[in-house]
């Protein structure tokens, strides 16, 4: 079988991790079925944009683009991507749509020269993945299973007099399946009169993370993230405030970078909770795993999380999560692996972080790894993955 799949997102060196979890279950699937061979579209995404408002970059996307050849097949771990560079105006600007359909029509044929008749194609996102898939059924009459990651769903920018766009329309429209990464995204996507999604969530290595024995004296929170206004960070460090543990005793470790940084790190001064706090700043993707070890429990109050993949990488590594009720959260955490908080109810955050430094030893690292392998798992998605295909294929 030939899988074909054409993601919105995917990783490049201008964004590196940019739809880093659609390239892992790329991966995955041809790692672990064995009778599916998996090609990917690329067209070098985000190293051949254009941003309108930034035309300091427009040099290094021409210069990219003028130093890329036509008609690449590249093969690594498993998985063959077939490239074609484009320059595009901007990921969702609607006149650059043209050229994702022409580059993905171009890689689809380069493809089938190669490895003959494509069965199906999964696109990852509806807009631009899912309307270049629905095109390109029309042409070739290949179905097409349509993922979707995006959230808020959909983004603003996609909607128009308080619907979607018709091309994210016809995207679902027109699959002969769909998946949202968790229920929550489910709910918003048949909150428009689409159809209902099958829940298939986003797919953890679970060989990257172990469990540990801790060493240290303080008692460690964890957080990892982008630091913008989405993920809560102001909340963290005022349920910090309003909570007031011995410095010694508690310590909170928040890994990443982002354009809040060092508002933050202004606040943790102003509330005096600097002595409490230590920014990590920047954390590759080999660190995070150790990172996780370190600690005891792993607290991200976010605004909003379609999925939320660093609560699934804390129970990957056996850590209960304290986590907010903002979409994704809930289909991860529960009563055996951690607790949630009302989004922005800054008291409850700091009393469930008093309750955690009590009782965190009631919690169970085995069992708590043993669920993430049943739900998050490369196999456990794999699995649910191939199980659609096979659906699809068999109508």
């Amino acid at each position: 079988m030939n899988l074909f799949i054409i993601p919105s997102w995917y990783p490049n060196t201008t964004q590196p991790i940019a739809g880093i979890f659609t390239k892992e279950q790329a991966v995955a699937i041809a790692s672990l079925a064995s009778n599916i061979r998996v090609i990917v579209s690329t067209w070098g995404h985000d190293d051949g944009n254009l941003p309108l408002r930034r035309p300091d970059r427009w040099i290094r996307a021409l210069s990219w683009r003028l130093a890329q050849k036509n008609d690449q097949i590249r093969e690594s771990d498993g998985v063959v991507e077939v490239f074609n560079p484009t320059l595009t105006w901007n990921r969702f600007f609607f006149s650059s749509i043209n050229r994702l359909v022409d580059v993905n029509r171009r890689n689809f044929q380069l493809a089938t020269e190669h490895y003959g008749k494509i069965d199906l194609i999964h696109a990852h996102v509806s807009y631009p993945a899912g309307y270049i898939a629905s095109i390109l059924k029309k042409e070739f009459g290949v179905p097409y299973v349509l993922t979707e990651h995006m959230g808020p769903f959909p983004f603003p920018s996609l909607l128009k007099s308080g619907m979607p766009i018709p091309e994210i329309i016809a995207a679902f429209s027109n699959a002969s399946a769909s998946i949202a990464v968790s229920p929550s995204l489910a709910d918003c996507i048949e909150g428009f009169g689409l159809p209902r999604p099958m829940i298939v969530p986003n797919m953890i290595d679970e060989r990257r993370f172990n469990l540990a024995s801790l060493s240290s004296d303080r008692f460690i929170f964890f957080t990892l993230c982008t630091l913008t206004n989405q993920k809560g960070i102001d909340h963290l460090l005022y349920a910090l405030a309003h909570w007031n543990p011995p410095s010694n005793k508690v310590e909170i470790r928040i890994g990443g970078d982002g354009p809040m940084r060092s508002i933050y790190m202004a606040l943790a001064d102003r509330l005096g909770v600097s002595d409490h706090v230590h920014w990590l700043g920047l954390v590759s993707r080999n660190m995070a795993p150790r990172l996780f070890q370190e600690c005891h429990t792993y607290v991200m109050p976010s605004l909003h999380e379609t999925f939320g993949i660093v609560y699934a990488e804390a129970i990957a590594s056996g850590k209960p999560v304290i986590a907010t009720r903002c979409g994704g959260a809930e289909f991860i955490v529960n009563k055996n692996n951690g607790r949630l908080v009302e989004i922005g109810n800054v008291e409850e955050l700091a009393e469930t972080m008093n309750w955690m430094y009590l009782n965190w030893s009631g919690f169970d690292p085995i069992a708590i790894r043993l669920d993430f392998e049943t739900r998050f798992s490369r196999t456990s998605v794999v699995k649910k993955l191939c199980h659609l295909y096979d659906q699809v294929l068999r109508k």
